[in-house]
């Protein structure tokens, strides 16, 4: 019987080393091996699959013991066994979460049809030095009674939606801190957004607030390029490290907080943690993480094939920076090199609260915050991820249909989150159910239409585009 390479599986050249990539997520342990990286003779014969039976495969004299191995993992598979494509019609739900393979594409369930998410979920334990390094709350309190230098303890990134502004809440509230809020105005913040940053400067009238806003020809031609470049046209956070890290770093705050809830670092933690191994004396200090974090959004390089998870957050990153352009970076980046020259000069330390243990459920934050604030969720929203962004569902339209094409290993990021929540106890199934009618995806939203149209991108311009802006917008063109 003939053998075929088990479908979202592909062969890929990175450096000119041959691997094999998976566009999708397998099962617990195996999730550790997306990426494969192969000797030539296998790359051949995977290239040439069709001319082979698993025992041609297994007697190969230069690569039978590694095709043996894919034989074993079910990589390469009788032909079949080839798994069919997912559709509206068929297609598995995970029974813990509502994560899919219809928006997933090859993501794996186990023989009771937990999907891949939730068995690492289980499987792993919550990782020590995540990247976006997590304050202990001892640390800011003992900050408050020492009010160090600076009149402010802590810049919050605030956006008026439900994460920042809880955030905000309980900094000033619960542990009494001096906090400067820092809001880059972006032109799709909603409505409901910008009227919930008036309230909540109305009932916390001891917090500080500064906005920054770029010239729309700037964030216009920069979510152009992004499309291009890496598929999806977001430009936050990271351009707000530029605008307001130096002002912290000159007004001597000590913490810069920003409202990434834990749903949203559940990837990073869970599923591709960082790797284990170094000792606590080993691994890096708060301060160098902060270095690193800030390095990493703000240093120009050249995009790299996305073949891992994190590679297509370091393009996505890259891509800001080469399009926002050197001189809105310039400050930042000086502030950088004088840090890693005097290692004694305080900087600013990039941190973030654990949320779960703060918030209860998804419903018991938003009653704290329409309480204690007077804030609302964005009318006709259901979805309580990402409150403040008028243009979210195109960012999961357009990871949808990348990740769809096998263009990025990157999953659609919104049902991922929602699927976290139900599993961390923030809100039940039903709940996520409902919510997941305002995701972006599988059809176009309403909204992308307008933004297609403010970003002045012709049918033409996809149509003859050979960068990612076909890949995620033609199926917009009409026929």
């Amino acid at each position: 019987m003939t053998v075929s390479l088990q479908s979202r599986w592909q062969l890929e050249l990175v450096n000119d080393q041959n691997k094999l990539v998976y566009y999708g997520l397998r099962n617990w342990p195996s999730n550790s091996r997306q990426v494969i990286p192969i000797v030539q003779a296998t790359a051949y014969v995977i290239k040439n699959i069709q001319e082979y039976t698993s025992q041609t495969l297994t007697s190969h004299p230069e690569a039978g013991e590694e095709l043996s191995q894919l034989l074993l993992e079910k990589i390469i598979v009788p032909s079949g066994e080839l798994r069919q494509p997912a559709t509206r019609d068929c297609h598995q739900v995970c029974t813990k979460c509502i994560n899919n393979d219809l928006i997933i594409p090859g993501l794996e369930f186990d023989d009771k049809g937990v999907c891949a998410f939730c068995q690492c979920y289980t499987s792993n334990e919550t990782p020590k030095g995540s990247g976006i390094h997590v304050v202990d709350e001892q640390e800011l309190v003992d900050l408050a009674a020492k009010r160090q230098s600076s009149r402010f303890d802590v810049m919050v990134f605030f956006t008026g939606g439900k994460d920042s502004s809880f955030l905000l809440w309980y900094l000033v509230r619960k542990l009494n801190l001096r906090v400067l809020a820092a809001f880059w105005d972006m032109p799709y913040t909603s409505d409901t957004a910008r009227e919930n940053m008036k309230r909540v400067a109305q009932h916390l009238p001891e917090v500080e607030f500064i906005q920054w806003q770029l010239p729309w020809k700037t964030i216009q031609l920069a979510m152009t390029s992004q499309l291009r470049n890496v598929g999806w046209p977001c430009l936050c956070p990271t351009t707000a490290f530029p605008l307001f890290y130096p002002l912290a770093f000159r007004r001597r705050i000590p913490f810069i907080l920003f409202g990434m809830e834990d749903v949203q670092a559940a990837v990073m933690e869970y599923v591709f943690p960082p790797p284990a191994g170094k000792s606590e004396a080993a691994r890096p200090s708060p301060r160098e993480q902060t270095l690193q974090f800030l390095k990493t959004r703000s240093t120009a390089c050249s995009l790299q094939k996305p073949v891992t998870w994190m590679q297509e957050l370091k393009n996505y990153h890259a891509s800001i920076r080469q399009v926002v352009g050197d001189e809105i970076f310039a400050e930042l980046t000086t502030v950088i090199k004088q840090a890693e020259a005097d290692p004694s000069l305080p900087i600013p330390l990039i941190k973030r609260l654990r949320t779960r243990e703060k918030y209860g459920s998804w419903h018991e934050v938003i009653g704290l915050l329409q309480r204690e604030l007077d804030w609302q969720m964005p009318e006709d929203q259901k979805s309580m991820l990402h409150t403040s962004c008028k243009i979210e569902p195109v960012k999961d339209y357009v990871q949808y249909m990348r990740f769809k094409k096998m263009r990025t290993v990157f999953f659609p990021q919104s049902l991922v989150e929602l699927s976290a929540a139900i599993f961390f106890g923030q809100i039940s199934r039903q709940d996520a159910l409902e919510q997941a009618q305002d995701l972006g995806f599988p059809d176009p939203p309403e909204v992308l239409a307008e933004l297609i149209s403010d970003l002045e991108i012709s049918d033409e311009d996809i149509l003859s585009s050979t960068d990612e802006l076909k890949c995620v917008l033609e199926e917009c063109v009409d026929s």
